[in-house]
């Protein structure tokens, strides 16, 4: 179990070239010590991290302002998800400790204490506001012996700050500790000295400019000299945190050789800027989020700001689609995938009436689910059949137009356990909704008719904490396959299934990923193998074509694995009245348990 867990911790890790990393494999049998320690008490695993200090102070250039934004968001719901795929796999779970190192450092680079008060205070609250139940903070007097009062609040923050930075000297530096030597002999050292002079090249570009009188040469030797400082205070602050934190799994925002500590990106991106508070963050059409100076996306038009809460949060990739005559909407996106339509205004004023249909149906094909929110007359039953045709044409099924998704018990009306209260396999809608085919040899087959799209609207809230909807998006599943199994790899497999349920259907040969027939982006098409040892219902067994029962049973692994990814699956807690539009094609989906004859029903309609 704690090689399980150490392995989830090593899927957030910061791989880049060079030597980082080149020792992890000390540092991940650090980590199981420690990670076996906590499974042996059956308790949840804890880690910690320090970063999140403080908004870079070039604002013109870097970062869009000096609290968090979308770039925080994404950074804690990444951290956040780590800690939920652990739990995933060790139900007592895990909690992240986050140690700001702001108060730190935030002097040399000149940034006041109070803004390094105001950034963590605003962290905290995004960190509430959006239920990251799994993270926690550190206070001052966590780490060094200052008497501090019991509750800070910002006046006594700072009037604390100096004597926290001196008690912090005085309690944890090493005397004999030479930062030329260490950098010259500690690679890990080294690393994170090269690591400062990058970013501190931009962040006091504004701060000390460039002049007759001030050159390129001094510059240089001033951030040189600004970069030691910080290690020497680094090297006290990583003291404390080895003493009080000591049982913790040690996460680092740092390269690193992986010898001490284990490198993670904070930032699900595509780019090298993978800490929140150095850059902004733009996110595509298609939800996947690149990184970078904020002037970047500012200089090119092919983006556009949109604020949050009156402030400037990220940038998007500008599309029509995310404007409707009908009314002003926000378009807001999910991590880590899908988006939220709103009413600019405000709840219900704009009407079920009018949305978009058209423009809400491209936009799943790009990025599923797409979520309706705040839109007034969802749950009225004729008007909602009658807008489904907006969207698209309709498809009957034997239960007709729209089917009431809630828990039945044992009545499963031939759908096995769609209308149950346990959980479901990861799936695309229509798999066991055949059609007939000849071959030339006049024999008959069967291959799976399925809808394109689905569209939920939600009559009661889900539970609270279960009862989820689950999304993965191919997008996502494909961008993290390992190099053990390439796409290459898959679009030559084949797949077969069986199942007693939905007329003892029997498929065989089904391509494991076929081209978008809009995007022509590869998709994965795919049932999750649900043996009966994880059913009350009949059992769907899945075999990968041509392959040893081995092979084909560590394929399904992996891509069971990868669906339940925390950095691939969107949770979907339903709001009343929620409406979703999924491209079936696009995206799988799947349901978690929750109590037997809870209240929670979905309607559901298929349309093409």
């Amino acid at each position: 179990m704690a090689a399980k867990i150490i392995e989830v911790i090593y899927r957030y890790q910061n791989k880049r070239a060079g030597s980082e990393g080149i020792e992890s494999d000390i540092g991940l049998l650090a980590g199981l010590a420690q990670a076996y320690s906590h499974v042996k008490a059956n308790q949840p695993i804890k880690m910690c991290l320090p970063a999140f200090p403080f908004k870079s102070p070039n604002t013109k250039v870097k970062v869009l302002g000096r609290v968090p934004d979308k770039a925080e968001e994404f950074a804690l719901a990444h951290l956040n998800g780590l800690c939920a795929a652990i739990k995933d796999v060790y139900s007592p779970g895990a909690e992240l400790t986050i140690i700001s190192d702001g108060i730190v450092y935030n002097d040399l680079l000149s940034v006041s204490d109070l803004d390094v008060w105001r950034y963590g205070e605003t962290l905290r609250n995004l960190a509430k506001t959006k239920g990251f139940a799994h993270i926690r903070f550190s206070r001052l007097s966590d780490l060094v012996p200052t008497e501090v009062p019991a509750v800070l609040d910002e006046v006594s923050y700072v009037a604390n700050a100096t004597n926290f930075r001196i008690a912090l000297i005085n309690n944890f530096r090493s005397k004999d500790w030479d930062v030329n030597e260490k950098i010259t002999s500690d690679e890990d050292i080294c690393l994170t000295y090269r690591g400062y002079l990058r970013f501190l090249q931009t962040d006091l570009a504004d701060t000390y400019p460039i002049s007759e009188t001030f050159t390129k040469s001094k510059y240089k030797k001033g951030i040189e000299s600004i970069a030691k400082q910080m290690l020497i205070r680094g090297q006290a602050f990583a003291r404390a945190v080895r003493d009080k934190f000591s049982n913790h799994v040690r996460l680092s925002i740092h390269p690193s050789t992986g010898h001490n500590k284990v490198s993670v990106s904070t930032l699900p991106t595509d780019s090298t800027y993978t800490t929140p508070w150095h850059c902004a963050v733009a996110v595509r059409q298609d939800g996947t989020i690149t990184s970078g100076l904020a002037q970047t996306f500012w200089d090119d038009p092919s983006w556009e700001l949109v604020y949050e809460d009156g402030r400037p949060s990220f940038f998007r990739e500008k599309s029509d689609l995310y404007t409707w005559a009908s009314g002003a909407i926000t378009v807001t996106p999910n991590y880590p995938c899908g988006v939220v339509i709103q009413p600019a205004e405000g709840p219900n004023k704009l009407s079920m009436q009018d949305i978009d249909a058209q423009k809400v149906r491209a936009l799943s094909e790009i990025n599923s689910p797409v979520i309706l929110r705040g839109f007034s007359g969802t749950k009225n039953r004729e008007k909602y059949i009658e807008k489904a045709s907006e969207f698209g044409t309709p498809l009957p099924w034997k239960f007709g137009i729209l089917l009431e998704v809630k828990d039945r018990g044992a009545d499963t009306r031939g759908l096995n356990n769609v209308l149950s209260a346990e959980w479901m396999p990861f799936h695309f809608d229509g798999l066991f909704k055949t059609l007939d085919h000849t071959r030339e040899d006049g024999t008959v087959y069967k291959l799976p008719n399925p809808p394109r799209f689905q569209l939920f609207t939600a009559v009661t809230p889900s539970p609270s904490d279960t009862g989820f909807t689950l999304f993965s998006t191919s997008t996502f599943v494909l961008k993290n396959l390992p190099s053990s199994l390439p796409l290459e790899t898959l679009r030559n497999l084949t797949w077969s299934v069986r199942t007693s349920s939905f007329e003892s259907t029997k498929l065989d040969g089904l391509p494991l990923v076929i081209d978008h027939p809009v995007t022509g982006k590869p998709c994965l098409r795919y049932h999750e193998p649900w043996p009966e040892n994880k059913t009350s219902f009949e059992a769907t067994n899945i075999t990968i074509d041509g392959q040893t029962p081995e092979v084909s049973d560590a394929i399904c692994r992996e891509l069971d694995s990868l669906l339940h990814d925390r950095r691939v699956a969107y949770y979907h807690a339903w709001q009343k009245g929620d409406m979703l539009v999924s491209d079936n094609i696009l995206a799988m989906h799947t349901r978690s348990d929750f109590q037997g004859g809870a209240e929670r029903e979905l309607w559901r309609i298929h349309f093409d």
